[in-house]
């Protein structure tokens, strides 16, 4: 399991208590939506933390999105920029850009209002209308390392050092060592030519963008950035993991969750990271799911695994089952290897996250945009939905299984485990006084000791059930539903 960052629980619990409150995030986009754009046709896209990250193929809409919540807000000068949907979407020799509309939810306290920017033909319209709020927006430009710019040689030398160059606080200094890893004596900025020059200084001396690498370069540059923000800015950042390698990464999304929450600031990010989306809560992960016909999915709490899968070029099974976390996954793939286990090396089993995940990829999957053959497997506490099948019973996962087994079924979980029956007996019940299910399966595994691995219990667990606890037929009727699916 993922490393769970150190700020991130301090972010979720102010947000979860204080989010409408004059001590939480007080301005807040909640949602952008896009009609008559780049093939958009009205999806909407929310934002459902303080920090959340969108995933997608390149051209599935990521930027128009990043791009298009810049437009939200007007802003003072001292306080960024105001951006306006003309400066990210122009009429150029090619493209005429009209019929567009962009709706926004913006939260402003404890009300929600809606703005809309509108060019029906030549002028966008709705501009007055906009509420103020300071807003950041970093673009993919800023890895471009300075020292691939035309000309660079006769830039360094018009640098004027070290009277041209606004220093780091100490603060931003040690944030900056933070996520780099490493000790930074001294640091700041200069500005030539419309561009950051970043000076940083380790005990080995000073050295600036013309020779440092396009991590250090663009890392410089968004602490930078945040230093100027105010409380309860917008900081909008395409790709945030570009040119860190994943430890640095991992550090920045911490210090990220900690700003949030210290400074009420949102962020929302880019990413084909799978790093980036393993630190975020479920409720901060959105994929824009491209479609070659109707309208795009916009899958929430997608789990990374799942995201990589649809991100990547390699071969496919013949058919995916998406159910919603690992717990269902095992659950499945224990029901198909009990009653037809020729078929298992055909099927991948992918936890996608909510159950709103795989109701929404049943509902892509029965419109035949998804890339390969595909099923929806819904939790059997969960309502009948087209493009799904539901897992035998009628509780969640864990539920069905621990009460479903009786005391023979136990000691043959127990036989597998090669741990005393008795002892395993005291580790469910007690297990079963945690209100949260999803905690079970873990507490047994904890009272059993340390050579009993989690993913062994439930595997073992499921395993049994699949075969002593469900109805025959109940099991060869979910797996002839897959099996029909696999061979339409």
């Amino acid at each position: 399991m993922p490393q769970v960052p150190p700020t991130l629980s301090p972010l979720q619990h102010d947000w979860s208590t204080a989010r409408n409150t004059s001590k939480g995030w007080p301005q807040f986009l909640e949602s952008v939506q896009v009609s008559g754009l780049r093939g958009w046709s009205g999806e909407r896209v929310e934002f459902r933390f303080p920090v959340t990250a969108i995933a997608g193929e390149n051209g599935a809409g990521k930027s128009t999105v990043l791009k298009a919540s810049a437009a939200a807000y007007t802003t003072s000068q001292q306080d960024g920029l105001t951006f306006y949907p003309d400066d990210f979407f122009p009429n150029t020799p090619w493209e005429t850009v009209d019929g567009v509309a962009l709706e926004y939810q913006i939260r402003r306290g404890d009300a929600v209002n809606t703005i809309t920017l509108r060019k029906p033909s030549k002028r966008w319209r709705g501009m007055p209308d906009r509420y103020p709020r300071a807003v950041f927006y970093l673009d993919i430009s800023r890895t471009q390392p300075i020292n691939t710019l035309v000309g660079y040689g006769k830039i360094a030398k018009e640098l004027n050092f070290p009277g041209q160059v606004t220093p780091f606080s100490e603060d931003d200094r040690a944030l900056l060592s933070r996520i780099m890893n490493r000790a930074y004596v001294d640091s700041g900025m200069a500005r030539h030519a419309g561009k950051q020059v970043g000076i940083l200084t380790t005990a080995t001396g000073a050295y600036s963008n013309f020779h440092q690498g396009a991590g250090e370069d663009a890392t410089a540059d968004l602490v930078a950035l945040i230093r100027t923000a105010p409380n309860n800015s917008l900081v909008i950042i395409d790709e945030v993991e570009a040119s860190l390698h994943p430890r640095a990464q991992r550090r920045l999304m911490t210090e990220l969750f900690d700003i949030s929450r210290k400074r009420r600031i949102q962020f929302i990010l880019s990413t084909h990271s799978h790093v980036i989306l393993e630190q975020l809560p479920t409720e901060a992960r959105v994929y824009i799911q491209g479609q070659r016909t109707g309208p795009r999915g916009i899958i929430y709490g997608i789990t990374p695994e799942f995201a990589m899968s649809l991100m990547d070029d390699k071969d496919h099974p013949e058919l995916f089952l998406y159910c919603e976390d690992n717990e269902a996954s095992v659950m499945v793939d224990s029901l198909i290897r009990q009653e037809a286990p020729e078929i298992s090396g055909r099927i991948s089993v992918v936890p996608v996250g909510a159950a709103s995940s795989v109701t929404m990829l049943g509902d892509i999957a029965t419109a035949g945009n998804l890339p390969a053959k595909s099923l929806g497997v819904l939790d059997a506490d969960q309502p009948s939905h087209v493009g799904c099948i539901r897992l035998p019973g009628s509780l969640a996962p864990e539920k069905e299984a621990f009460q479903g087994l009786d005391d023979a079924a136990w000691e043959k979980v127990a036989l597998r485990l090669d741990v005393r029956v008795a002892d395993l007996l005291d580790a469910v019940d007690d297990a079963q006084q945690i209100t949260n299910h999803h905690a079970w399966v873990r507490r047994v595994a904890e009272r059993l000791g340390p050579r009993i691995r989690v993913t062994r219990v439930w595997e073992d667990i499921t395993a049994v059930w699949a075969k002593d606890v469900v109805d025959p037929g109940v099991r060869n009727g979910f797996v002839e539903s897959i099996k029909q699916e696999l061979n339409a």
